[in-house]
This record gives C-alpha cells, structure tokens and sequence, in this order.
C-alpha cells in the first residue's frame, strides 16, 4: 500500500478540513488540509518526526494511521519483520 492509498483510506468520507483536524487533535503544531491533500496526490511525503509524534500520541485510528506510514517512511523499523508473524501465529 501507498501513502496516498492509506490517507484516502483513513480519510474516507471526511473533508480534508475535517480529517486534518481529527488527525492532529493532540498535536501542537496543527496539520493543514493542504498537507492532507498533497499526501493523499503524492505530491509531498510526510516527515517522520511528525508522523512519530502521532503515533506516540495516539491510541486509537490515528495511532494504526501513523504506523502504516511509518512503515512506508522507514521499513526497516516498523514494517513487520515476516520470520516474527509466522513464529506468533504457531
């Protein structure tokens, strides 16, 4: 999957306006729908301290939304590592 694919996953119905502010609710620097709309065209990545801080923040959506990119952002950290999923489902 996509960073464009996952934001219009978890954005869905909502506005950008919207799902800007549901995003960064906990954040002190809040993100605009521009950014949201630039993510979702794959014009611009988002930066992985931004996104780190979602998911340190977060417990809920925002916290899975943030993993997913991360994983894309940084794979070596925060993709799943295969050996370790087939080694749990035993």
């Amino acid at each position: 999957m996509t960073i464009p694919e996952i934001v219009s996953k978890y954005r869905g119905e909502k506005s950008l306006r919207e799902f800007a502010s549901d995003l960064s609710s906990k954040m002190a620097q809040p993100i605009t729908h521009q950014t949201i709309k630039n993510w979702e065209d794959g014009l611009h990545r988002p930066d992985y301290y931004f996104i780190l801080a979602i998911a340190l923040q977060n417990e809920d959506w925002r916290r899975e939304f943030a993993l997913k990119i991360l994983a894309i952002l940084d794979p070596n950290n925060y993709a799943p590592d295969p050996s370790n999923i087939n080694s749990q489902n035993s």
